[in-house]
């Protein structure tokens, strides 16, 4: 078994550790698809100069977990979710830390005390799940709770919101739909808001050269072909969740010290280092899934750990082969 550990030391170091032989056998890069995300008017930093106005995000959503992050820059007001007409509103407020919401049959109209009192320059983060039907706003990385009011108050699609608080003055806000690295860790099973939901894709610029294609005059005898009962199932064509052959357990330190670990196959960790190494030059998304596998507990087809480049302290790479 061979141990490696890789620490942030720079394109050059990480290349001498891992070798240029790794990238060249398995040469794929993820990247995740995404969707421009803004606030109506194109811009992330938005002023909104009088009391009562509210703004949304250019896109709603109708389904999934999502998260985002907004800083108060100025002023007072709300961080929270609307409608596409901005008539219904869930929101969190600064001055107060009440929380505001539709009429509910459950809990009635009007607001409530919820969380800690905000200020300019403090970051809220915005967790909204549409599959459980539930928000939880954050205070500079600190859960408030899970709000009384459901998103299903507010209705389809659902759009992130602003809104000016200040009786006399603007109000600036900026938000991070992840564009760029989130200051907070992104709660488990949440997507970034920017993410579009679809499956992370091969980037097409690192498929092998045609020219490399093998000389089909030098393919193996078919007596040597193996056994059609041993072929992988369904799950198992892109060689991700294999159990035999070259492997490693991948293990990430995060910068609040917990560890996450993952069996990968030696391509999967290709992908990762090869992500890695592209976010260390200042290129590519800031986030990574990583599939779970045998970790899948649940009813879910499949379920992915995202991690996020600027909250990796190191990793460790264990390669081993049960061939």
């Amino acid at each position: 078994m061979k141990n490696i550990i890789f620490k942030k030391l720079g394109t050059i170091m990480l290349a001498l550790l891992i070798g240029v032989s790794v990238f060249s056998l398995f040469p794929t890069v993820t990247k995740a698809e995404t969707v421009n995300v803004t606030w109506s008017d194109a811009t992330l930093t938005k002023t909104i100069p009088q009391w009562n106005q509210a703004d949304i995000a250019n896109v709603g959503k109708s389904s999934g977990k999502w998260y985002w992050e907004v800083t108060l820059d100025k002023g007072i007001g709300n961080i929270g979710i609307a409608s596409s007409d901005k008539k219904k509103q869930i929101s969190y407020e600064s001055n107060t830390g009440r929380n505001y919401g539709p009429t509910s049959p459950s809990f009635g109209t009007g607001q409530y005390d919820y969380g800690k009192a905000f200020k300019a320059n403090d970051v809220i983060s915005v967790a909204l799940d549409l599959e459980n039907n539930t928000i939880t706003f954050y205070n500079n990385g600190i859960s408030q709770g899970v709000s009384k009011y459901t998103p299903s108050l507010v209705g389809t699609p659902i759009h992130p919101l602003i809104r000016n608080g200040l009786l006399d003055g603007p109000t600036i806000f900026t938000a991070n739909f992840g564009a760029s690295d989130f200051k907070y860790p992104v709660p488990e099973g949440f997507l970034p808001y920017q993410e579009s939901g679809t499956s992370t894709t091969p980037d097409p610029s690192t498929k092998p050269d045609p020219s490399t294609t093998p000389d089909p005059s030098t393919k193996p005898d078919p007596s040597t072909t193996p056994d059609p009962s041993t072929k992988p199932g369904s799950s198992d064509t892109d060689g991700s969740s294999q159990t035999t052959g070259d492997r490693a357990i991948l293990t990430v330190t995060m910068d609040n010290g917990f560890d996450k670990e993952f069996d990968l196959s030696k391509k999967e960790l290709n992908a990762f280092i090869a992500w890695y190494d592209a976010k260390d030059a200042g290129r590519g998304p800031s986030f990574f899934a990583i599939d779970k596998h045998n970790n899948n507990k649940g009813p879910f087809s499949n379920r992915k750990d995202y991690v996020i480049f600027n909250k990796i302290l190191t990793f460790d790479v264990s390669e081993y082969s049960t061939k």
